[in-house]
């Protein structure tokens, strides 16, 4: 009794280690490529408190800003955080020459994957 035991056991561990293994996989992978939803969702509203702040400057001084940074302290205390810090991965605010277009965007995803909104247009867009 105990040999065919020890055979069963030996023909149902090896289909029974390899699920386990692709099933270990694939919560990996939903684990590490899963988006940081608090910090998406914390970077799109900060994007609001921005766009805000942009058109209250713009109802002031009847312009967009040039620079995020012309918002503190009258509008904001402080620039507010994007999903990720750091020089690349923050709020980017690109303004044209011309001041004929204004752009506000974040990395959402890395390394591609970046929302982004247009002042002039009152839309949201995604690149990548």
């Amino acid at each position: 009794m105990s040999p065919k035991k020890g055979a069963l056991h030996r023909l149902l561990a090896t289909p029974l280690r390899v699920a386990g293994n692709v099933v270990g996989g694939l919560l990996t992978l939903a684990v590490v490529l899963r988006p940081n939803r608090a910090g998406s969702e914390r970077a799109r509203k900060n994007a609001d408190v921005l766009i805000a702040a942009c058109r209250a400057f713009q109802a002031q001084h009847g312009r967009l800003p040039s620079a995020l940074q012309e918002l503190v302290p009258a509008f904001l205390p402080e620039l507010p955080r994007a999903k990720y810090d750091g020089p690349h991965f923050g709020f980017t605010y690109d303004a044209d020459a011309g001041a004929t277009r204004h752009v506000l965007g974040w990395t959402e995803l890395i390394p591609f994957g970046r929302p982004f909104y247009v002042f002039e247009e009152d839309r949201w867009g995604y690149l990548d």
